[in-house]
């Protein structure tokens, strides 16, 4: 089953339950500070980094248990399995009560009218939360239904040392970043730049470079309008890239970790990639981490933002739920703040913090590769753009590699810049019912 499947077959299960969730969640609201009772049932995405982070979920679940004589568990998915897991559960009754996921199949559900507003509980987070794009967590027809639970954004990490051999400064714009990039291949011995083909990594790239730009993919009003100039010239820009010889010839049959070995070898200078390189760095080549930079994604022109992809993860209450209060409390005792902080810290800079507390935390602020995604951070921007942010059919158009493919298109050579960026607009307006 693929993930564009999955994710109509989301929205088709979950549109059967929205009359009369106003109704459910007032109640809700007005009760939110009940003493927890009974089980809680949270199902979680906490499987990043081979699950080591399992234990510190299921440590704090304890701790919310013997403070208020509860019994919560967790199921720790995969995103297949936790989308496939979730439609069989709420079609048959059963949904859980906590839920995790990222913003766009969070989005989904809300709009299907599966999940319980949270107003209340944002109300009292909120003032706590980063100043991040309305996009890092799920407003839906004027109410929140989940929270941001944790961010992920990439910058440009690269070499120092391979910096200095060739003279090199790290770039700040686009014309800075190919010229670098050429300074530094040497052929098949050493590459400038290297990215993966493999799955959403081609759109997660090139569309926040169009956001920096000046492109909005969605308009004030939520309308499709990718058939833009900012649009055209950042594939264009891809494609002089790619067009230069500083990436590998392979590169669109590149996977992830062809792309990660690469860079920890030295055989490519730069690499876009978000905390997670820091984790393999310190697992399979400790040594790299000496001579290691980063700086935020080269912009069109000076002045411009810096934009890059916001990823992470959202929490949630199902509107189905059988212990709305107990998901409640449990959501809000996983934002303490001393907790959170650490929990943050624990990953190594694969998950960045949505709290300004736990952002202000040393490790972040006196590192200054995990200062540099920080920073990243409050830029970042999900595909809908700064503008508008997200919708309901987003999530479903990039598992359908609707952002993705016009990017490997032009790099294969498959379709001319203005085909692809004209076939993303036409699609998307299908999708949007806007065509």
């Amino acid at each position: 089953m693929t993930a564009s499947v999955t994710r109509r077959q989301l929205l088709q299960t979950t549109g059967a339950v929205a009359l009369g969730l106003g109704l459910a969640g007032g109640a809700r609201r007005r009760h939110a500070a009940a003493q927890p009772t009974g089980d809680i049932e949270f199902w979680s995405r906490e499987t990043q980094d081979n699950g080591i982070r399992q234990p510190l979920i299921e440590e704090r679940l304890a701790a919310f248990d013997a403070a208020n004589g509860t019994s919560s568990t967790a199921q720790f998915m995969v995103f297949q399995e936790s989308i496939e897991k979730t439609q069989a559960a709420l079609a048959a009754g059963t949904a859980p009560d906590l839920g995790q996921q990222g913003p766009d199949v969070s989005l989904g559900f809300a709009a299907g009218g599966r999940l319980a507003p949270i107003d209340d509980i944002y109300a009292r987070l909120q003032p706590g939360f980063l100043p991040l794009q309305r996009e890092a967590f799920v407003e839906y027809e004027g109410s929140t239904y989940a929270v941001p639970w944790y961010m992920e954004t990439r910058s440009l990490f690269y070499h120092t040392d391979l910096f200095e051999e060739a003279g090199v400064q790290p770039p700040v714009t686009w014309d800075e970043w190919l010229a670098a990039a050429q300074a530094l291949t040497k052929g098949d011995e050493q590459y400038g730049f290297i990215l993966p083909a493999e799955g959403l990594g081609m759109g997660q790239l090139w569309v926040p470079l169009a956001s920096s730009a000046g492109g909005d993919l969605l308009d004030a009003q939520g309308l499709v309008q990718a058939n833009t100039d900012p649009f055209r010239q950042s594939l264009q820009f891809l494609s002089d890239f790619y067009a230069a010889g500083v990436m590998p010839e392979a590169t669109p049959t590149y996977k992830a970790n062809d792309v990660t070995q690469l860079f920890l070898l030295k055989k490519s200078a730069m690499i876009l990639s978000n905390g997670a390189i820091l984790q393999s760095i310190a697992t399979q080549a400790p040594q790299v981490r000496e001579t290691l930079g980063c700086v935020l994604v080269p912009v069109p022109t000076a002045g411009a933002v810096s934009r890059s992809f916001l990823g992470g993860f959202e929490l949630f209450v199902f509107a189905e739920s059988q212990n709305p209060d107990g998901a409640k409390a449990l959501l809000e005792f996983l934002f303490e703040p001393e907790w959170y902080a650490s929990y943050i810290a624990a990953t190594n800079g694969s998950a960045l913090p949505s709290t300004s507390a736990a952002a202000a935390l040393p490790i972040f602020q006196e590192d200054p590769i995990l200062a540099t995604l920080i920073e990243q951070e409050a830029t970042a921007v999900r595909y809908g753009g700064p503008t508008y942010g997200n919708a309901p059919f987003i999530g479903e158009a990039e598992g359908a590699m609707l952002f993705a493919q016009p990017a490997i298109d032009v790099l294969t050579g498959t379709k001319t810049v203005d085909e692809a960026v004209l076939f993303l607009d036409t699609e998307l307006k299908k999708l949007a019912g806007q065509a």
